[in-house]
């Protein structure tokens, strides 16, 4: 405790006609150690919060708050202070501006505490009153105290370190460790990470908050947080993904790049408004993942892998992947590329984000408030001696016309489509207003493709299904035909966290555009018809290309039904 400064602000008090003379040094001897002065009035029951805050009404009428919207506070002024800092001093900071901090404090004449934050932040302090209540409230908003919630992982196994870009933030971790619902946050995303998830969904209910990983394709329910937790978790992510946490009216998108037990993983972060708060959803990928993997790990069928091999070592035309979102499109298309990635070839992609940075491709992000278009950059590209281009996705009819126009001047490009099947993404880049011959004549192979859940390998049992029905489904052609099909086992076990299922893998369906069909799409051919003369000329539908996988006991009927039934 600093004598002088505490005798300096009681004979303040004194002076002024909220205490007596005579009781300072009573009151002195009753503090604890280190104890804040205006927090030992009011817990010896000499002041009331009230009579404290009248007194700074007349010391600073100007600098008093009484309510604290943490809602309104920018990230860049929050994060200008370390966690620990703030909880150390009970402080607020709400507003930088030029050389200036300006904070909330139920003690601004406490100069030890501002002669550090200046020390911290190379700012002129300007402090603002606001009673401790109100402090105490807006702090636990912003940090809800959840630690019983943690309590019940040991903390040995939250090893989770926060990344700025390539800059270890580990120092700001540990300046935080005392704040539960950074503890929170960071375990959320550890949980996901270690469980394999593709996604977490964070979302406000009027009575809870629900978190949930998308596993293997399917939602699970992680766990549900009391109410209160809410706002505190949702800005804590809003300030990891360097968004402004004051906009809570409109979408916004956001970025958090951590280390989990040595894997660099990138969280793509998305919030949108909803009834009860903002819903946040976090896109997990694994950068090495993606820079791994080869194109026979994607579970293309050998008769199919050679002929998409085939398509993308030719020197030129346009290569399309359709699928619905989370359907593995980027991985196929990243996996081609590595294939082609040597140093003889020129390699430029433009996409809406770049997902993973990939050594020896020139990655280009599209940026539309500054013009930065699909349509711009690659007309930018055709000036950049390129032998293959990657287009993110084909959005707009200017966009497909310069692809296609560059893969008829001597490229390879590579695009994806949002189409349910291969016929279908054909004729949609002929609704978009793309010529029929143009389309033709520059196509040379279509891919759509889905994930299905592979069975558990450790606990998958054999489904008994009568021979009348292995017929209608196909998966036998005649009734002698004896095969042996799996199916999940009922609550599954500890490998497959008893879900009955343990990873994913791709089915496809491959269009080869030769002279027929190409014949076919420059009369302006239906996806019918092209579907018909592609099956007559060997295509596998998504269908028969997932009981492939059932008679090869990778997936059950269930599965192929659930995700590609029509």
């Amino acid at each position: 405790m600093d004598r002088e400064r505490v005798l300096r602000f009681l004979s303040l008090l004194s002076k002024t006609g909220f205490i007596k003379e005579r009781d300072i040094s009573s009151i002195i001897g009753r503090m604890e150690e280190n104890e804040d002065p205006i927090e030992a009035l009011i817990r010896l029951g000499i002041l009331s919060e009230g009579q404290i805050t009248s007194f700074f009404k007349q010391q600073m009428p100007k600098r008093v708050v009484e309510h604290i919207d943490v809602s309104s506070i920018p990230a860049d002024a929050l994060n200008a202070i370390p966690r620990n800092v703030i909880e150390k001093y009970k402080v607020i900071p709400f507003k930088l501006e030029k050389d200036r901090i300006y904070i909330y404090t139920f003690d601004p004449y406490n100069q030890d505490m501002i002669n550090e934050l200046r020390f911290i932040t190379k700012m002129q302090v300007v402090p603002y009153y606001a009673p401790p209540s109100v402090i105490a409230k807006a702090l636990d908003e912003l940090f809800p105290k959840v630690s019983e919630i943690l309590e019940e992982i040991p903390s040995d196994e939250i090893t989770i370190d926060e990344v700025d870009e390539e800059v270890s933030l580990e120092e700001a971790i540990e300046s935080a460790e005392a704040a539960p619902i950074v503890k929170l946050a960071n375990l959320i995303i550890y949980e996901a990470v270690v469980r394999d998830a593709s996604d977490i969904h964070v979302e406000p209910q009027e009575t809870k908050l629900l978190v949930r990983f998308r596993i293997d394709g399917v939602l699970r329910v992680f766990r549900e947080f009391p109410p209160g937790v809410k706002d505190g978790l949702i800005t804590r992510i809003k300030i990891m993904a360097k968004m402004d946490i004051s906009e809570k009216r409109k979408p916004q998108d956001g970025r958090i790049r951590v280390n989990v037990k040595g894997k660099k993983i990138d969280l793509r972060v998305s919030t949108v408004p909803t009834v009860y708060g903002e819903k946040i959803v976090m896109r997990i990928q694994e950068a090495e993942k993606y820079l791994r993997v080869r194109l026979e790990d994607l579970g293309f069928e050998p008769d199919d892998l050679q002929k998409y091999r085939r398509a993308i070592w030719k020197p030129w035309g346009m290569i399309l992947v359709s699928g619905p979102t989370g359907s593995g499109k980027t991985t196929t298309l990243y996996a081609s590329l590595m294939e082609r990635n040597t140093p003889d070839v020129n390699i430029l992609t433009v996409e809406d984000p770049v997902e993973v940075s990939i050594p020896g491709i020139n990655q280009v992000q599209v940026n539309e408030r500054i013009g930065l278009t699909f349509a711009n950059v690659l007309r930018a590209f055709l000036r950049q001696d390129p032998d293959i281009i990657l287009v993110g996705e084909i959005r707009d009819t200017e966009t497909a016309e310069i692809a296609i126009r560059a893969s008829l001047t001597g490229h390879l490009v590579f695009s994806t489509v949002h189409a349910n099947d291969a016929p279908t993404t054909v004729t949609r880049l002929v609704d978009m207003g793309i010529e029929p011959f143009l389309v033709g004549s520059s196509l040379i192979l279509v891919v759509a493709q889905r994930l299905i859940r592979k069975l558990c390998p450790k606990c998958k049992q054999e489904a008994k299904l009568p021979k009348d029905l292995l017929l209608q489904l196909g998966l036998i052609s005649d009734p002698s035909e004896d095969i042996t099909i799996y199916k999940a086992k009922e609550g599954g076990c500890e490998h497959c966290n008893f879900t009955g299922y343990k990873g994913r893998t791709a089915v496809h369906e491959i269009l080869e555009v030769d002279d027929e069909i190409k014949t076919l799409i420059i009369r302006g051919a239906t996806h019918d018809e092209i579907r018909k003369k592609a099956i007559e000329k060997g295509m596998r539908t998504l269908y028969q290309n997932g009981l492939l996988k059932v008679k090869k006991g990778i997936t059950s009927v269930e599965e192929v039904n659930r995700v590609l039934a029509v």
